[in-house]
């Protein structure tokens, strides 16, 4: 059996969420999960903004291939998603390597 937490990497492929979200979002999980709190990583990505979206389309993309393609990360949690996320799919789907087939995703 294994000591490691499980790990979830947070990305926005669509709009930003505000720091004090992501906090309140650790402190939930921490409450929820006390004998094994999952370890939640936000990508900076998820507090950028550029018009209604969290960053450019590049960057958006380059944030969800980087936690996708990451070994170290169990599952890939979308911040919010939706409006906007759409862009993102053509750009995505040829970066995405066989350890993001492998992932949970959250939505």
């Amino acid at each position: 059996m294994t000591d490691r937490r499980f790990k979830i990497g947070v990305v926005a492929p669509g709009s930003r969420i505000e720091p004090e979200i992501a906090e309140k979002v650790m402190q939930i999980a921490a409450s929820l999960y006390q004998d094994r709190t999952p370890e939640i990583c936000f990508h900076p990505q998820c507090f950028l903004s550029s018009g209604h979206f969290a960053g450019n389309d590049t960057t958006r993309c380059d944030a969800f291939v980087e936690i996708a393609n990451d070994e170290s990360f169990d599952a890939v949690w979308f911040a919010r998603g939706g409006y906007g996320s759409c862009r993102l799919i053509d750009h995505v789907l040829p970066k995405l390597s066989g350890e993001a087939r492998n992932k949970h995703y959250l939505g």
